[in-house]
């Protein structure tokens, strides 16, 4: 009798064991993993839930929509996406709009999200060329759908975040610019538990055939406990108290801050989570749109926790970025104009107008998704960038007040039309920036030309936020400004300029005794009487306040100008009838100050009734106008625009 053939065994048994497992669910996987190694911890639970290469929750389905487990901001409204489509092109112009630059996501969805923001990229044709696109994925139901939405852009698909800087991929040595759109809120979690004055790991056991929680017997360490949980905690910790750490998520952050470095760039993160890390369990489970047991059933719900923002902008800082928190997705969207955007949408489909209003409340208002998501930006540190040309005119705008009278000729400039680099440009004119002096000689000379004055005869101050007029007379020194806010004149052929990035400008003009006056109206100066005083010094120089016009130029508007109590407090001391100013707006929950309503009642009181305004906020429309508030907000520096009128 013929010998077995021992290794033809061998192998038969080993195909019908792999055929066994391959018919078990991800469930009994787990169990027998758990009987033959023993408890697991909750990290390698979710990694096994989400992303097992057969079973997983992401590689087997479909999740996102309607018809999945739930509905992330993209799938609600395209207006979600056109939002960060704007943020997409501030960074690319704060970058210096290179030619070639990575847009990438991670964990991309369906594709719905990329394709809104293409949509606005799109708008800039030198934009739309440059960006090569990059998705971060690992589901293959997945990809295909983001294939489908995606087709025309030709993305690439990557499976580890450093193939974004990897020298045999097509997107090397490129700036990038990030979206992690609800992405860190699924990367795995650790927990642990206080109990008899020691911290212990949770884990994930088995009990009568049921997955169960129970914790390590051994403690965490002193110097693990201190480290990793003690620094984090404002007050002692009590009994059963449970802290969460995402090891995962510091090591993704780490790595992403360096390739932002290397290359350059920005990343922006909305998630719901907390700004400053504290205890609590916030790990869950949603199947079929409603929360359910994580334990139960294994890779087929959607297994979550919240994101300790804190924690990520940590890390990032330390590597050596720029990153910060950009206040919860309802500001956020608000601040890059979706309201506007909302109404836009409105008047084309007034059909919709319900819905549309109802999924604009679905993203901003504070009892839904705005106040729980949040959203951060990291960005590579400044980096100068070679000066353009300078062109020999610059766009501004006109009120039509004051164009209409032939003995003057003013304009309000924005940012545009200048030479200076990001995140200058363009048309920078402060010399208090970190701009290069040539390059604001040339913007200078820029504005003067496109209002037909000579360089050497526009009168620029070195501004204070205070209450000081000047009077620009033949004597005055053009070479050494004077630090005063506000100036008035009665010479023809002199240009008085006033800078701002936020603050409020105001020309005026009195066309009968042929007088002008220009004003920086910042909170300070115009609680403290720039106006008044403004318009005093052009009647010492002969003026009828009767007769003079004024003009508000581009500023920040309510709705963006967030103060504190301790402002309202002294605003109201001195000027009690400015309550009305003071307001806390809708899906807000701190006051905003209405500067340009506040300085037009300065105006009023002063007895002119001939006022208007330009319609635009500088800090809803970063791209026209600079904004300090809006560039401190997004760690970067920015320049300042000017206000001019002249005598002709």
């Amino acid at each position: 009798m013929n010998e077995p053939d021992t290794s033809k065994k061998q192998q038969i048994e080993h195909e019908q064991s792999s055929l066994h497992l391959e018919k078990m669910s991800l469930g009994e996987r787990i169990r027998l993993q758990i009987k033959s190694e023993g408890p697991i911890s909750l990290s390698t639970y979710m990694g096994l839930c989400l992303t097992h290469p057969q079973k997983g929750y992401y590689t087997s389905s479909n999740p996102i929509g309607t018809k999945g487990d739930f509905i992330t901001a993209p799938e609600i409204s395209q207006m979600f996406g056109e939002m960060l489509g704007t943020w997409v092109l501030l960074q690319w112009n704060f970058l210096g709009r290179p030619k070639t630059f990575t847009l990438a996501e991670l964990g991309p969805g369906r594709g719905t999200l990329m394709a809104d923001i293409l949509r606005v990229v799109a708008k800039d044709p030198v934009a739309i060329k440059g960006a090569k696109i990059a998705l971060l994925e690992t589901s293959q139901p997945l990809k295909n759908l983001q294939g489908q939405a995606l087709k025309k852009y030709d993305p690439i698909w990557i499976n580890e975040i450093e193939e974004l800087g990897n020298s045999s991929q097509p997107l090397t040595s490129q700036p990038l610019i990030i979206i992690a759109n609800e992405f860190f809120d699924a990367l795995p979690i650790k927990q642990y538990q206080f109990q008899n004055l020691n911290w212990h790991e949770r884990l994930i056991g088995l009990q009568g055939g049921e997955l169960v929680w129970g914790l390590s017997p051994s403690p965490l360490s002193e110097d693990f406990a201190n480290s990793e949980i003690h620094q984090h905690l404002k007050t002692p910790a009590k009994e059963n108290e449970i802290f969460q750490t995402s090891p995962l998520s510091i090591a993704t952050i780490s790595r992403l801050s360096r390739l932002l470095n290397e290359h350059s760039g920005s990343m922006l993160i909305i998630d719901y989570g907390y700004e400053v890390s504290q205890t609590g369990d916030s790990f869950q489970a949603v199947a079929d749109h409603e929360f359910c047991d994580p334990l139960e059933k294994p890779g087929h719900a959607d297994l979550s926790a919240h994101v300790d923002f804190q924690s990520l902008i940590k890390t990032a800082r330390q590597v050596g970025t720029q990153a910060g928190m950009l206040g919860n997705q309802g500001h956020f969207l608000q601040q890059l104009g979706i309201k506007q955007r909302a109404e836009k949408i409105i008047q084309a489909n007034p059909q919709k107008d319900a819905q549309i209003t109802l999924d604009l409340a679905r993203l901003i208002d504070s009892d839904k998704m705005g106040t729980l998501f949040k959203a951060m930006q990291i960005s590579s540190p400044t980096k100068a960038a070679p000066a353009k040309a300078a062109p020999a005119k610059a766009p501004f705008e006109r009120l039509e007040d004051l164009s209409g009278l032939p003995g003057i000729r003013h304009g309000f400039f924005g940012r545009e039309g200048g030479c200076s680099p990001a995140p200058f440009d363009s048309l920078n004119v402060s010399k208090l920036t970190k701009d290069a002096p040539e390059n604001i000689s040339r913007n200078r000379q820029t504005v003067a030309n496109s209002l037909g004055l000579p360089l050497n005869r526009l009168a620029i101050l070195h501004q204070i936020h205070s209450d000081k007029v000047v009077t620009v007379d033949k004597n005055f020194d053009f070479e050494n400004p004077i630090k005063a806010d506000a100036m008035v004149s009665n010479i023809s052929g002199i240009g008085l300029g006033v800078l701002i990035a936020d603050c409020t400008p105001v020309l005026f003009y009195d066309p009968k005794n042929s007088i002008i006056g220009a004003a920086h109206a910042g909170w300070q100066g115009a609680i403290k009487g720039i106006i008044a005083n403004t318009i005093e010094a052009m009647e010492n120089l002969g003026a009828d306040r009767e007769k003079i016009i004024a003009g508000i130029g581009p500023t920040i508007w309510q709705e963006n100008y967030e103060v504190g109590e301790q402002f309202a407090r002294d605003l109201l001391e001195q000027h009690p009838q400015a309550k009305k100013f003071i307001a806390i707006p809708k899906n807000r929950t701190k006051q905003h100050f209405d500067l340009p309503g506040f300085v037009r009642s300065e105006i009023k009181k002063a007895g002119i009734t001939r006022i208007s305004q330009t319609p635009e906020c500088t800090y809803a429309n970063p791209q026209k106008y600079f904004s300090h508030r809006f560039a401190t907000h997004n760690y970067t520096d920015t320049g300042r625009q000017i206000a001019i009128i002249a005598i002709k």
